[in-house]
């Protein structure tokens, strides 16, 4: 019989060594990359790069959960707006804040039970235009403007502020237009209003092809005194 010792096959020689050093690091590096990647992804896709919190970022699949809305983490100063409450349409929602997009628009809520303030006009209650946007509805639920084609002339809402002072503003104008009009419309205030609260949404056809809605629908309401 063969005196050869029955452990020696099991002990790994340099060059398997060296051949499951090169593998740990393959797959460390493998790892990063992984890491880096997700990251990335993440970043796209709930991106909001500007330190006040704007969202600079519209995803065409937005959160829908009711939940995630109904416990939004609010950050603002006291003047800007925190939440939007039309009781027509059963909206009491957060009100987000977002700036330019990356398609040069105006960028929009990453939940659709959410509203968002666009930044870059005044802030709703005080003298010029102020612009506010929703989604109509998400892939499986309806969006916090759904029923904003509802709203006529002479209905009234609320903005709570993050003071909680109350600021009621009443529609003077409402209108449905292609989407390509939609912001020389949105951007336009009235002479004769001295502060301006735009409310938007989609509205018309929806394309599948595109993920687009044909038209927009632009509520115009002016501070009620």
């Amino acid at each position: 019989m063969s005196e050869e010792n029955p452990v020696a096959e099991h002990v790994p020689n340099k060059k398997q060594k060296k051949s499951k050093k090169l593998r740990l690091r393959l797959l460390l590096v493998l790892l990063i990359a992984m890491a880096i990647a997700a990251g990335l992804y993440i970043r796209s896709h709930n991106k909001s790069s500007n330190a006040s919190g704007n969202i600079t970022y519209s995803t065409n699949e937005p959160n829908e959960s009711k939940k995630d809305a109904d416990n939004y983490k609010w950050t603002g100063s006291p003047n800007d707006p925190r939440k939007i409450i039309i009781q027509k349409i059963n909206v009491d929602a957060y009100v987000q804040k977002a700036g330019i997009d990356q398609n040069k628009k105006v960028a929009v809520p990453n939940n659709v039970h959410l509203a968002a303030w666009f930044t870059e006009s005044v802030r709703p209650g005080e003298n010029g235009l102020s612009i506010i946007d929703g989604h109509v509805s998400g892939r499986k639920t309806e969006g916090v403007f759904k029923n904003l084609k509802n709203l006529q002339k002479g209905d009234t809402f609320v903005i709570e502020r993050g003071n909680g002072t109350k600021l009621t503003f009443k529609v003077f104008e409402t209108r449905t237009v292609p989407e390509g009009e939609a912001a020389a419309i949105l951007f336009s205030q009235n002479p004769k209003v001295l502060s301006q609260l735009n409310l938007i949404t989609c509205g018309g056809e929806f394309n599948k092809k595109s993920q687009q809605y044909s038209d927009r629908v632009i509520i115009s309401a002016q501070l009620k005194n």
